[in-house]
């Protein structure tokens, strides 16, 4: 039987090669994942079902990103989880000050490899099939149980494929394939159809590409992305850690409900719009041009890691943020705002007019202390902060790619990139005349 990538990792946990979607299997999940948007919800569960034991407390890794406390209620329940994890020996616990996004923290530890099965309730995860690992959603009550018995059954899922085929355009990310294929394709009314990415142009996108595809196609409601694992994963996964990985690839003939074909060549950059009142749209950046910007929110689970704020202060030439913008950066967890700090870019932002904050911060954010109002249009590359903006009165947001975010940042307006970084080009070019001028004047005068 010809298998799909989902069902190739399915049935060497379960030895089943026969299993077909909508088949109920058992499986001892490998991981189960929780931070704070979850955990003291499942832990509650966990002792109101009567559990009394953890069946595999290595297997469990627990987050605590939420900071300030907010309440006396947060502060408790900060105790419990830091209670639970004594009493229960849970040795993969990331406090504050080691934490972060939550699927960054696991990834950038070194938890995650190839044909991996994890489980969680929070969205937060979904781009771990980047890594050609199985992240299954499951409610808080199942976790709870999981938690006891170390096991869980699941349905097999259905899968449709993308085939990614041509190069990556100069000033194209993986924000802007996430919108190009919710903008233009018809995708499964499943919410858990597996979306398999393969194909000759999966190398062409970096890591972190990848996971802005995945994050920017779980905002909106598509929560199983998972990429065949090649080159570029096994280099990652060198550095950090040295479990075994399955790089599985589905068979040839295998049955997907849809098959869809891309060429990375032909996509252009795209911003998502949120307006009160209105659908989301999604549109080109040249039927916006000259939007003004007043904030701009870059990092948490959109472009977000260090190699992306090395592109974005690549493409603004050490300009500083225009005196009209609030500029906010988030590093997507502990690991990479050390990163920037050691590497001499935190510096160099703080310089230009950037405001820093730690992931920790991201709920606070979220809860619009301020940041959406309607006479103030918000540029992020965030997913999660997008969506969360939608729900607060009076709110203008776009999301874009960490290119048309610095852009907007520097310009004060929706901006090509491109278009900025010729404008920025033209005035290095001249300040380089002025002062091979002032030079040559000063020459003369010596003599």
């Amino acid at each position: 039987m010809d298998q799909t990538l989902i069902q190739k990792i399915l049935s060497r946990h379960t030895g089943d090669k026969n299993q077909k979607p909508g088949d109920v299997i058992k499986i001892q999940p490998e991981l189960l994942l929780a931070s704070n948007d979850s955990i003291n919800s499942i832990i509650r569960k966990f002792y109101q079902s009567g559990m009394k034991t953890v069946a595999n407390p290595d297997r469990v890794i627990l987050i605590n990103n939420a900071s300030p406390v907010e309440s006396i209620h947060q502060s408790r329940d900060t105790y419990r989880l830091q209670e639970f994890v004594q009493n229960y020996q849970i040795k993969n616990y990331y406090e504050l000050g080691r934490s972060g996004w939550p699927s960054n923290v696991v990834i950038n530890q070194g938890h995650i490899t190839p044909g991996m099965i994890t489980v969680s309730s929070e969205r937060s995860f979904a781009d771990l099939g980047v890594l050609g690992c199985f992240p299954i959603l499951i409610s808080e009550h199942e976790i709870a149980l999981s938690l006891a018995t170390g096991e869980l059954w699941v349905q097999v899922p259905q899968s449709a494929r993308f085939q990614l085929s041509g190069s990556l355009g100069s000033w194209i990310t993986g924000t802007d394939i996430g919108l190009h294929i919710l903008k233009y394709y018809k995708l499964p009314n499943n919410p858990k159809c597996i979306l398999e990415f393969s194909g000759e142009g999966i190398s062409e996108l970096p890591l972190h590409e990848r996971f802005n595809l995945a994050n920017v196609l779980a905002a909106f409601g598509y929560d199983y992305v998972l990429f065949e694992a090649d080159a570029h994963v096994l280099e990652f996964l060198n550095q950090r850690t040295a479990k075994e990985a399955f790089f599985d690839q589905p068979d040839e003939k295998a049955d997907y409900i849809e098959n869809y074909e891309i060429n990375l060549s032909a996509i252009t950059p795209l911003l998502g719009v949120a307006q009160e009142g209105e659908e989301i749209q999604i549109v080109s950046i040249d039927d916006v041009e000259n939007q003004p910007i007043h904030k701009v929110f870059i990092g948490a689970n959109g472009s977000g890691r260090f190699e992306d704020f090395q592109i974005g202060l690549k493409l603004i030439r050490y300009n500083p943020v225009n005196k009209n913008v609030q500029m906010l950066i988030m590093p997507a967890d502990s690991m990479t705002y050390s990163d920037l700090i050691n590497n001499g870019l935190a510096g160099i932002f703080l310089d230009l007019g950037c405001e820093i904050y730690p992931s920790s911060f991201f709920n606070v954010i979220k809860k619009a202390l301020g940041i959406f109002i309607k006479e103030i249009p918000v540029m992020t590359t965030s997913p999660a902060l997008f969506h969360a903006a939608r729900n607060t009165e009076g709110h203008h947001i776009f999301l874009g790619s960490i290119f048309t975010s610095f852009a907007a940042a520097i310009q004060g307006s929706i901006i090509h990139p491109k278009a900025l970084e010729m404008k920025l080009r033209q005035a290095d070019l001249g300040n380089h005349y002025k002062k091979v001028s002032e030079n040559t004047n000063n020459q003369k005068k010596d003599f």
